[in-house]
């Protein structure tokens, strides 16, 4: 920079941005650990990553299941006919304690782990994330 010559500032740099150019901010619901307005309820995280054994259990018991896409900000109803093909497929490739990863590696094919929510009204949701 030459003498004499303005460097811009933050302030000036952030004025001079058009308001259009911000992008939607696309929060998972493992991050903000609440789940609003799904099943007609507000869901809140019970913790971190399920064991496997765990995990395996609720894709049997709970009450509901849903399948997390785009790093859980899109997510997707298991229904219940369908939820032992969709722990098939996650139990094959789970990368939470206790699980294992079959071939082929990631990202040909995605990584599951799977996280427990509870409803206000004690009702249990697991979210199979799966990761592209």
């Amino acid at each position: 920079m030459a003498k004499g010559e303005h460097r811009a500032t933050f302030k000036e740099i952030m004025d001079s941005l058009d308001p259009g150019s911000t992008h939607d901010v696309w929060l998972s619901v493992v991050n903000t650990g609440v789940i609003d307005g799904w099943a007609g309820g507000t869901w809140h995280l019970t913790g971190q990553e399920l064991d496997v054994r765990v995990a395996r259990r609720l894709a049997v018991s709970a009450n509901l299941m849903a399948l997390g896409r785009g790093g859980s900000t899109q997510l997707e109803d298991v229904p219940a006919e369908q939820r032992a093909a969709v722990w098939e497929k996650a139990s094959r490739r789970y990368k939470g304690p206790g699980g294992k990863v079959e071939a082929p590696e990631w990202p040909e094919e995605p990584l599951y782990c799977a996280f427990k929510f509870v409803s206000e009204d004690g009702r249990n949701l697991l979210l199979v994330d799966e990761s592209c």
